[in-house]
């Protein structure tokens, strides 16, 4: 494969890429994404490099859920329908406080599906007309983000019928800085989970799909060919955020990677959420799933795609 054997011998050449374009992650959006050509991968041949190594020859698929608001429970419904009909497996992210309100939905999913700790506290509340974030880690002290990992801890616990397995701080990739991080993996450590999936693809682009750090395995986010550093999240690809209305780029972007990466046999964990909210019912997300499931591509719970951070 001539992406992972150039990573390998000349990894800075792959490290000045990903420097072009990290940066223009947040910002990007389905109008005007952080655009590379689909038939130049080069950015992500230190990635392939690392999957490689951890043993990984095709790409696999780690779908999660983060679900923010009361719109969630009931689109999960919907949602786990069509990957139950395609043997697509999920995990679940949902904030304490929403795990108590849609609890008799999220016991039944809970039966198949793994959950992480996603924090207790309400990550949305509803404003006017709309949902907006709440409880970014970023503004608090940090013994009150410490205390709002552990009481998420005790709450999945406690209605799930076990732990959780993994951690994911609310807004994926707010809460970045290395000593962010450093808070994050610690905890998790003491917590004994496997993993940890809070970082953006560019720290993929550098470390790898499943790198182990303070015993903990770090499962960033994945990108796209398309636009590499840019989560490829159902937010980012709604046309309208009031109503929820997904655009086609969101299948497009999802389409164009597998196909890209299947034809030049290159490794990859594709790690990529999405709000039920956002997705149910949607003809983007369900021709999108459809395609990764024709195409073969295996798919992982958390623990599992945790699991090949550990080889060796």
């Amino acid at each position: 494969m001539r992406g992972v054997r150039l990573a390998a011998t000349q990894p800075s050449q792959a490290v000045e890429r990903i420097k072009q374009l990290v940066g223009n992650a947040r910002a990007s959006t389905p109008e005007a994404p952080a655009a590379t050509p689909l038939n130049d991968l080069s950015i992500f041949e230190r990635y392939a490099s690392h999957a490689a190594s951890l043993g990984l020859s095709k790409p696999l698929l780690f779908l999660s859920f983060d679900c923010d608001t009361d719109l969630d429970p009931p689109a999960t419904v919907e949602v786990m329908k069509l990957l139950d009909s395609l043997e697509i497996k999920a995990t679940f992210a949902v904030p304490g406080v929403q795990l108590e309100r849609g609890i008799d939905i999220y016991r039944e999913v809970a039966q198949r599906c793994e959950f992480m700790n996603h924090g207790h506290l309400p990550h949305a509340e509803w404003r006017d007309d709309r949902y907006v974030g709440t409880t970014f880690y970023e503004n608090m002290p940090v013994s009150a983000v410490e205390a709002d990992i552990r009481k998420g801890h005790e709450t999945v616990t406690r209605l799930t019928g076990r732990p959780p397995q993994g951690f994911r701080a609310p807004h994926f990739g707010h809460f970045k800085l290395p000593d962010q991080l450093a808070l994050v993996h610690r905890l998790a450590h003491e917590l004994e989970y496997r993993y940890c999936s809070t970082t953006l693809p560019e720290y993929a682009l550098i470390h790898g799909p499943a790198s182990l750090v303070d015993q903990v395995v770090e499962l960033p986010a994945f990108g796209s060919v398309r636009a590499p550093t840019s989560i490829l999240d159902s937010w980012t690809h709604l046309s309208d955020r009031k109503d929820y209305d997904l655009a086609p780029t969101y299948a497009e972007f999802m389409i164009e990677t597998v196909d890209n990466l299947l034809t030049e046999k290159m490794p990859a964990l594709l790690t990529w959420y999405a709000d039920p909210a956002h997705v149910a019912g949607q003809e983007p997300f369900e021709r999108a799933m459809k395609h990764v499931a024709s195409r073969g591509i295996r798919s992982l719970s958390g623990s599992e795609a945790a699991a090949l951070g550990r080889v060796g």
